[in-house]
């Protein structure tokens, strides 16, 4: 007869305090995974929006420095403007070597913090103050491409930015006289256009047409300006210390070569309206930007 041998019976053990424990372990890991995902991402768009800001606001009032009218209120509409809820908080701050800092924070009904959606529960804290600062400069040109004409910084001192005038080159009298090779104008032995570096001398032309086969009636150009002139004929040399921006109207180089219509008579002459211009740096870092006068042409760009 076989012996049925019965071993003590083992009840089941509560897990439920293990699993609560888990519970609450994967509750609060889920919070802090919200919390970063969400909380996070809100003030990495937030810096962004904010950035786009500063950018615009520094860049736009470097463009009115530049053209000599500093308007430091335009940042913060342009704070505005890149801000989804269009309410953001601008600081603007001239700075030496024309410079203009601006700082944009986060602004809301609350005061200055972008509220926290999730991390308050992990941090205690509401939310933060999300900030982002630009610096743009502005300065005269140190190239620039321009047609093959240029004018000495005296005529230009004398016909002033703003004013209408009719060029003739053939000048025989006034106070540029002796500081022109020939004319209030001289041709450059160059292309139409052509980048020209400041600081550069350039070799004249002085069998040249003129360069019509780049000008456009009321458009503007940017013409070399030249601080001295040496030699004659084909010798003549120019050293080119900025550049001067003409509204064109018209223009006559000689027989048929000549706008439609043209102001000058029999003269061979250039007219227009010398105007303050800004053009961008294309380098982006203000490697572009040269140093001495700008003759009322500036270039912008963004340090950070």
């Amino acid at each position: 007869m076989r012996r049925l041998t019965i071993g003590q019976v083992t009840e089941p053990r509560d897990e439920g305090g293990a699993i609560l424990i888990l519970v609450v372990f994967l509750t609060v890991t889920l919070v802090a995974m919200a919390a970063l995902v969400v909380d996070v991402g809100a003030l990495l768009d937030e810096r962004r929006q904010l950035q786009n800001g500063a950018d615009a606001g520094a860049l736009a009032v470097a463009h009115g420095c530049g053209l000599g009218a500093c308007d430091l209120t335009l940042a913060q509409g342009l704070a505005n403007a890149n801000s989804r809820d269009n309410d953001s908080q601008a600081t603007v701050t001239l700075a030496p070597a024309n410079r203009v800092k601006v700082t944009t924070s986060s602004r809301d009904s609350g005061g200055t913090i972008l509220p926290y959606a999730f991390g308050q529960v992990l941090t205690g804290q509401k939310g933060r103050t999300v900030r982002a600062t630009a610096t743009a400069g502005w300065g005269p040109p140190a190239s620039a491409s321009a047609i093959p004409l240029a004018i000495s910084e005296c005529d230009l001192a004398q016909l002033g930015i703003g004013n209408y005038s009719v060029i003739t080159f053939a000048k025989t009298s006034g106070p540029c006289v002796a500081k022109d090779a020939s004319g209030a104008f001289g041709w450059l032995t160059a292309a139409c256009p052509t980048t020209f570096s400041t600081g550069a001398t350039v070799a004249g032309d002085p069998g040249s047409s003129g360069p019509s086969s780049c000008l456009v009636i009321n458009t503007d150009v940017l013409l070399p300006v030249f601080d001295t002139v040496t030699g004659t004929g084909s010798n003549t040399r120019y050293h080119i210390v900025g550049f001067a921006a003409l509204r064109l109207t018209g223009w006559r180089f000689g027989g048929s070569n000549a706008s439609s219509p043209h102001p000058c008579g029999n003269s061979n002459c250039i007219a227009g309206t010398f105007i303050s211009q800004v053009l961008n740096d294309p380098t982006g870092a203000g490697a572009g930007v040269g140093t001495g006068p700008g003759y009322g042409v500036s270039r912008i760009f963004l340090v950070s």
